[in-house]
Formats: structure tokens, sequence, C-alpha cells
């Protein structure tokens, strides 16, 4: 009689999870400009691994060129997933389309602007994930925003907006009026914590499950301020961000684009002060 060990069958969700790439890499593309699609698909393309990642691409609004480029490249397998739109639908409402699509364990966002630059890059990236503990869900450069007005000039009230929207838990949204944060004397000032602490949205590496359970980006969100926003519905789950600097990619190089709106203006990097 033979004593051989017979192991159990896979489950489906394990057989899944055993081919599935644990990272879903996803650009962001827009307008007119095949030279910034081309640049950080090609870096993608040649620096990462294709069978460790999917690539999903979502074009907003793309010219022609953009537009062969992409289709191309889907057809020949290079791209997993393409989302289209002739209308401009905006980053927020263009984001929850690809996010449908993302199966796997990590999110490694793109704008179009941003690319890699160096071959170690992906395995920078992928490795400070596999190696930090639960709680930190959220990788890239850390910045601050030290008032609203530096990221959603359009809202009257943020601090309304946090406290109403549904990945609200409870904790005193960032201020620098006594309690914000729950301080009431930051630094010995005398001040509440007034600093908005997030990972820009021009790159950014995020666990999948995080944005299933914050239902991202909040349906309210159309661009402005999205990523400071994302920062803070991470913190009031209790969950960290890690800054692990650019580690290997160029972030955000281009000007601002696209139609006059509530964005971003100028966030300072690092927490010092």
């Amino acid at each position: 009689m033979d004593n051989k060990c017979s192991r159990p069958a896979l489950t489906n969700t394990a057989k899944l999870e055993s081919v599935m790439p644990k990272i879903t890499i996803c650009i962001l593309t827009y307008g007119d400009y095949a030279h910034l699609a081309t640049r950080v698909i090609e870096s993608v393309r040649g620096y990462c691994p294709r069978s460790e990642y999917k690539l999903i691409v979502g074009a907003n609004a793309v010219g022609e060129q953009t537009l062969k480029y992409l289709d191309a490249l889907r057809v020949n397998g290079a791209i997993d997933h393409l989302i289209l739109s002739q209308a401009n639908l905006n980053q927020c409402p263009m984001m929850r389309q690809m996010f449908l699509k993302v199966e796997s364990k990590y999110i490694w966002w793109f704008d179009d602007d941003s690319y890699i630059t160096e071959p170690g890059a992906f395995r920078r990236w992928i490795d400070c994930a596999e190696q930090a503990q639960e709680r930190t869900v959220m990788w890239g450069p850390l910045a601050w925003c030290d008032h609203p007005l530096a990221f959603a000039p359009d809202l009257e009230n943020v601090s309304a907006f946090v406290r109403n929207a549904a990945w609200y838990r409870g904790l005193p949204p960032p201020s620098w009026r006594p309690g914000g944060k729950g301080e009431f004397n930051f630094n010995g000032r005398g001040t509440g914590d007034g600093r908005w602490i997030f990972i820009p949205g021009g790159c950014w590496l995020m666990r999948s499950s995080v944005i299933r359970v914050l239902d991202w980006p909040d349906r309210r969100l159309i661009k402005m301020g999205n990523d400071v926003l994302l920062g803070e519905a991470i913190r009031q789950q209790g969950w960290e961000l890690e800054n692990i600097g650019n580690a290997g990619v160029a972030i955000n190089t281009e000007p601002r684009r696209g139609e006059a709106g509530s964005e971003l203006v100028a966030p300072r990097l690092g927490l010092g002060g």
C-alpha cells in the first residue's frame, strides 16, 4: 500500500489568487496628449514584468492619435481593459469605472503625466506593500496641505463635507482651531492640527480592499481634492499612509490641464513644521 500524501483541492478563490497578478496598474489618459499617454504606458511596459500585473487604461476625451495607440495595445493584449469616453468624465467618475475591473490585491495608479524612470521601481513599490503591516494601506510620497482653500476652494465647509461622508468615523477633521484632529495645543502653539496629510494623486499604490470599503472615489467628487480627501478617509478608519518617496517614478511632471476647477494647489511635501 502506497503512503502517498494527498493535497486538498484548491477552491475556486485559491485558484484565482494563484494565477491572478497581485497588482493592477491603472493609468488615466486625457485629451490630445498622445506623447504623455505613450510615455507612461511604455514606461510600464519597459520596466514592469508583464506576467505580474494587469493593465487598465481609462481614456477621457482622448485625441485620435492616442485612441489609435491605445486600441492597438488593447488588440495586442498589452492593455487588459480599455475604458473609453468621448466626453471628459473627469477623474473621479472615470476612476470608479476603472476600479470596477480590478480583481488584484493592489492598485498602482498613474496619471498620464507620471511615469516610471528606474528598472527597480516595480519591485520597490510592491515590496513596500508586501512587507507592511495590515493597517498600512497606501504608499507613495507623503504631502500635506494646511488649509482647505489649497485643495477644495469651491467647498464652503470641508469639515462638514467630511462629517457627512459615508466613510466618516467620528474623528475630528483637520483644523487649526482648537480641537482639530483632537489636538488643542499642537506643537505647543495652542491650536488644533490643521494638516491634511495625503499622498498626491499623480501616483500611488493602495490595497484594493480599501477602495471597496470606502467606496472610493466618494460619489460627491468630480476631481476637486480627491487625493487629499482620500488621505482623510483613510485616517478616519484608523489606517495609515507610508511615505516611500517617489521611488523611481516621476510624478506630476506637467502643468494642470483640462477645465478650470477645484484642483489641488502646491501641496507641501514632507511633514516638517
